[in-house]
């Protein structure tokens, strides 16, 4: 038996008049919100049957008047819609002024702060819009702190609409109910966290990705088939992304772990990708920790999986066994792995079957990068310089940073460069521009290995300035984790 329609309330507002209305209309034409659908698509307007039966329970008011007048077209309604949409259009621009005035006011009181304003179930968190103001975004708590306060950010963005919040919220109070949709939402808010890597503190974000793992796995509980698949694949991703998080920060225990529980939800959500991608991770992990020979073997072991790779994340795995290589000090290994990655990233595009964030976004850029740090390890100074200079210090430079390193670790990779060839100055400059930014794993292992470069000038006032502004910021560093 089908479902008993809702019990609609059309004195609620316009807007339930509006979709009363429709629905009356269309159970006296005998249609079913599909074949309405289809009607609507013959007149030329393209909507789908949920969008549909939001309208009619009141949810929803289309945004212009032109699905009124496609409506009453269908029909001999006499103007009925456009009527009625007049009437609670101008009932919403009410409502809209009303929101913008109280906007103001949340603004006037949290002037100074830019902090999240609780009011009751509803949190109103700023967001800087594309022009360059601030707005209030509205809410329910329970949102907000699914989506661990990326909402606003998402929104102004674009990577989602307000349509995906009113879904989340449904599937918050009924997980059982959640789709592919869902999941579909956290990839982007995820790939949105994603998009701050390397210009953005690590620590701050933590907190919110792994409140986003606690509410994934309470979707993927009561789902099934390929709902389940679909969420316990996106659940992956985000605990790799904690382990990364948690490596950036030094956490190498927590990073494994957490990469090592990506790996168990990839296998269950059948996303060998993924799974590929975590052993690529571990790598990087054991790289960072000094344990290169396991660094290269993982690496490898990543590229001779039982499943076919697409070429971007092959690619990373052999530039990730290539710097392996480099710090064994094997230079014919790095550089056959090199080639291969460089002959992968090639054809990537083309091929369009890379899943990865990081596979599908990594360039020559990042390659330059890899391939920079390896001449490093295996004493090519000059010819690292030749190549990291130009992606840190032109006008076009990469805010993000070269290879897998962010800005900071770029820039004291290029300072330790310069040590190696005696050109102090220089050295010190970038090591110094380098303590502009975070301190994280990658930076400073680099940072260390630049100081101890320069020992032999260690009686320069140059390198003396240079080392002191470093012991500050390894104390503050080192307060702010205890704190």
């Amino acid at each position: 038996m089908g479902q008993e329609p809702r019990e609609l309330t059309p004195n609620a507002s316009a807007a339930h008049l509006f979709g009363a209305e429709l629905r009356r209309w269309r159970e006296r034409q005998g249609l079913s919100l599909a074949r309405l659908c289809e009607c609507f698509e013959r007149a030329g307007r393209r909507v789908d049957v949920g969008y549909l039966a939001r309208v009619e329970r009141g949810e929803r008011l289309p945004e212009d008047r032109q699905f009124a007048e496609t409506a009453d077209a269908l029909g001999t309604t006499d103007g009925l819609f456009g009527r009625l949409w007049d009437f609670a259009d101008a009932e919403r621009r009410d409502a809209r002024r009303e929101a913008k005035r109280e906007r103001e006011a949340l603004l006037e009181l949290a002037a100074g702060t830019f902090a999240p304003v609780l009011a009751g179930d509803v949190v109103f968190v700023p967001y800087v819009t594309g022009t360059g103001t601030v707005a209030y975004v509205r809410v329910t708590r329970r949102v907000f702190l699914a989506t661990g306060g990326m909402t606003p950010v998402a929104l102004a963005a674009g990577v989602f609409d307000p349509d995906d919040l009113d879904r989340l919220a449904r599937a918050l109070e009924r997980p059982q109910a959640s789709d592919t949709r869902v999941a579909a939402y956290f990839g982007k808010a995820l790939e949105l966290h994603k998009t701050h890597d390397f210009v953005l503190d690590p620590a701050p974000r933590v907190g919110s990705v792994v409140q986003q793992i606690g509410v994934l796995d309470r979707f993927a509980r009561d789902a099934r088939g390929s709902v389940r698949r679909a969420l316990r694949s996106v659940q992956a991703e985000y605990a790799e992304y904690a382990g990364w998080l948690h490596q950036e920060l030094g956490n190498s225990r927590t990073s494994v772990l957490w990469t090592e529980k990506a790996s168990a939800l990839a296998q269950e959500g059948g996303s060998y990708q993924i799974v590929t991608f975590t052993m690529i991770r571990r790598s990087s992990i054991a790289f960072w920790n000094g344990q290169h020979a396991e660094a290269a073997d993982l690496a490898a072991t990543a590229q001779d999986g039982p499943w076919p790779l697409p070429p971007g994340l092959a690619s990373l795995a052999a530039q990730y066994e290539a710097e392996a290589h480099a710090a064994l000090g094997n230079a014919s290994a790095c550089e056959a792995r090199l080639d291969r990655a460089v002959d992968l990233l090639g054809t990537r595009d083309a091929a369009g079957d890379d899943q990865i964030y990081w596979a599908r976004t990594h360039n020559y850029d990042h390659y330059r990068g890899q391939r920079a740090a390896c001449l490093v390890d295996l004493g090519q100074a000059v010819q690292a310089i030749a190549l990291l200079e130009p992606l840190l210090t032109t006008t076009t430079a990469n805010r993000r940073g070269v290879g897998g390193y962010g800005h900071g670790a770029g820039m004291a990779l290029l300072g330790l460069a310069y040590a190696q060839t005696g050109q102090i100055d220089a050295a010190v400059h970038f090591g110094s521009q380098s303590l502009n930014s975070t301190l994280t794993t990658p930076h400073r292992r680099i940072i260390d290995r630049l100081e101890q470069a320069l020992t032999e000038w260690a009686t320069e006032e140059s390198v003396r300035q240079f080392r002191r502004r470093l012991d500050e910021k390894r104390h503050a560093y080192e307060y702010g984790k205890r704190v």
